[in-house]
């Protein structure tokens, strides 16, 4: 969902790679089922991501066949600046090989975000949970998404541009909290209704999302990956997860139609709706 940056695919020759430049800060690893790296003084945090994410990969396996490896790298602000210039806090994933980058603290402007968004939908109360810690489980769950884009990679689902892209890394991510952590699920739709119903973007077409990407700013990205989560809920409750088996036998080659929307559209209806609604046509 939200936030991530990809980045899969992008090492090529001799370009150093973003395992590589974490592996020259010398950081601390846990070892396990999947390594993750911290600095010192965030072991606590580490272990709390890596036990959330690493779960996920017997789903995936079972699910799509695919069996794919990665790390996951938890950096405070002087680390992650090292290793990337995507601004500290918006988890993206680089590869491969592929790691999967999250923030350490909540010292960034997508919590700030996300805070302010969800300060006044009483989403403490519905889930027993602090704002603070919503903030900090919502930043942690776009990690499924960045795996989402592993995944959709190694399961050879085609993705002709930017936001279906992101769609797709998302409907991934959904299929599985859905299935194996339906309170996480809910607490990530729940805080992308509050982001897409507060922050007022400068900028909605996909048209601009496809030029400008992260570009368009980070609380700008923030809403446009929430709106594209409640599409991906919308779809998963009409399809669950065999739309992605649509998706992997899609035949892109059409240019039919604006940013592909009505291919997504043929496949299942509403989509033409959610963009008018949103205004992400002109």
């Amino acid at each position: 969902m939200l936030t991530a940056t990809t980045l899969i695919g992008c090492n090529t020759g001799s370009a150093q790679s973003t395992l590589e430049k974490i592996g020259q800060l010398h950081l601390n690893a846990l070892d396990g089922s999947v390594t993750t790296y911290y600095p010192d003084g965030y072991r606590e945090r580490a272990t709390s991501v890596a036990d959330l994410l690493a779960a996920s990969t017997g789903f995936f396996e079972q699910e799509f066949g695919v069996r794919e490896t990665f790390s996951i790298a938890v950096l405070d602000s002087a680390s992650w600046v090292k290793v990337t210039e995507i601004p500290y806090g918006l988890p993206f994933v680089s590869g491969p090989p592929n790691v999967v980058c999250l923030p350490a603290t909540s010292n960034h402007e997508l919590a700030e975000t996300i805070a302010a968004s969800i300060a006044e939908h009483d989403l403490d109360s519905k889930h027993g949970m602090s704002n603070r810690e919503i903030v900090t489980l919502f930043t942690d769950l776009i990690g499924f998404h960045e795996l989402g884009h592993v995944y959709t990679w190694a399961s050879g689902i085609p993705t002709p541009n930017k936001w279906i892209d992101e769609f797709a890394a998302t409907y991934m991510a959904w299929a599985y909290l859905d299935k194996t952590f339906p309170k996480g699920a809910q607490i990530w739709v729940d805080a992308a209704h509050a982001l897409a119903s507060e922050i007022h973007p400068g900028h909605t077409s996909l048209s601009e999302f496809e030029a400008r990407y992260v570009r368009v700013g980070i609380r700008n990205y923030a809403w446009y990956q929430s709106v594209f989560l409640l599409r991906v809920r919308e779809v998963y409750e009409l399809e669950g997860i065999d739309f992605l088996g649509k998706m992997k036998n899609r035949n892109w080659s059409s240019t039919a139609g604006i940013y592909f929307l009505d291919d997504m559209e043929e496949m299942v209806p509403g989509f033409a709706t959610w963009a008018r609604t949103y205004r992400l046509v002109e």
